[in-house]
């Protein structure tokens, strides 16, 4: 069947306990976690903490699909220290964070690795921002060590960022050559640059085989607004209907884009994506 993914607003649910109690509410079984846990970053974990989360989702049925990283890929020790403790929570992929270099607005514009929205500054058209060497070599770096450990690194098109379009994501993976490397696809993200999600991004992609994550979220071209999926430009139920008719087997995401994701709201976005499912 479908796999259904989310990622826990931290209002709605402050640590790993409370975030899996909302999961199961939703009943869905695989977990998205932004890399800091009341305060605490996972990759600071002590092996006691490493313990109780294997245990609570052992004991929950919960497993961790996606582990944003919040630092940046230059800081390989961060990242070495969040691989290890993947491993050990069977965590399946990790997204790392690619800034760029050449566009000031790109530091500091998100409060966190996880792509929680409510609340953000005004957005450019599209950041001039591209990769630094030293972000590349980094990159290549922690692709062999995520190899190593049977974990996918993964990464996420971002309105604010250096991978801003399909163009400078397929750059990036043209630089990388690496199968075990992946995509999160953010449609919302291709309208805040004026990109059509499916039928001028997707459709023109070359990296249509690379995606692991769908984000079902949505928004309005006029002024990158969020919106309920069905109700703004992103093209959700194109983007999952041609997905599916590719056999994919990865993660439909449902994260906190919306302000105030409280569970009534993530049930909301559950219902309007069953329906868009059952009218393919």
């Amino acid at each position: 069947m479908f796999n259904f993914s989310i990622l826990a607003a931290d209002k709605a649910a402050a640590g790993l306990d409370q975030k899996i109690r909302l999961c199961s509410e939703l009943q869905i079984s695989n977990m998205e976690l932004n890399d800091k846990l009341e305060g605490k970053s996972i990759a600071d974990w002590n092996g006691e903490e490493v313990e109780y989360g294997r245990n609570q989702l052992i004991a929950n049925h919960k497993k961790i699909v996606l582990l944003n990283g919040s630092r940046p890929v230059t800081d390989y020790e961060y990242y070495k220290k969040l691989l290890a403790k993947a491993l050990l929570l069977q965590v399946e992929h990790v997204k790392v964070t690619i800034r760029g270099t050449g566009d000031a607005a790109v530091e500091g514009a998100r409060a966190d690795g996880g792509g929680e929205v409510g609340g953000e500054p005004s957005r450019p058209a599209g950041s001039s921002a591209e990769p630094g060497e030293a972000e590349i070599e980094a990159l290549r770096k922690l692709v062999t060590a995520a190899r190593v450990q049977g974990i996918g690194l993964v990464v996420e098109n971002d309105s604010l960022s250096c991978l801003s379009d399909d163009r400078k994501l397929t750059a990036l993976y043209n630089r990388i050559k690496d199968e075990n490397t992946a995509v999160v696809y953010n449609p919302l993200e291709f309208v805040r640059v004026k990109a059509h999600p499916f039928f001028h991004a997707f459709y023109n992609s070359k990296l249509k085989g690379k995606i692991r994550f769908l984000r079902i979220n949505d928004g309005l071209f006029a002024d990158g607004r969020p919106v309920l999926p069905g109700e703004g430009n992103a093209e959700v139920k194109e983007l999952a209907s041609i997905l599916l008719k590719r056999s994919y087997k990865g993660y439909f995401s449902f994260t906190p884009y919306m302000p105030d994701s409280d569970p009534a709201v993530y049930r909301s976005m559950l219902d309007r994506f069953h329906k868009m499912l059952m009218e393919l």
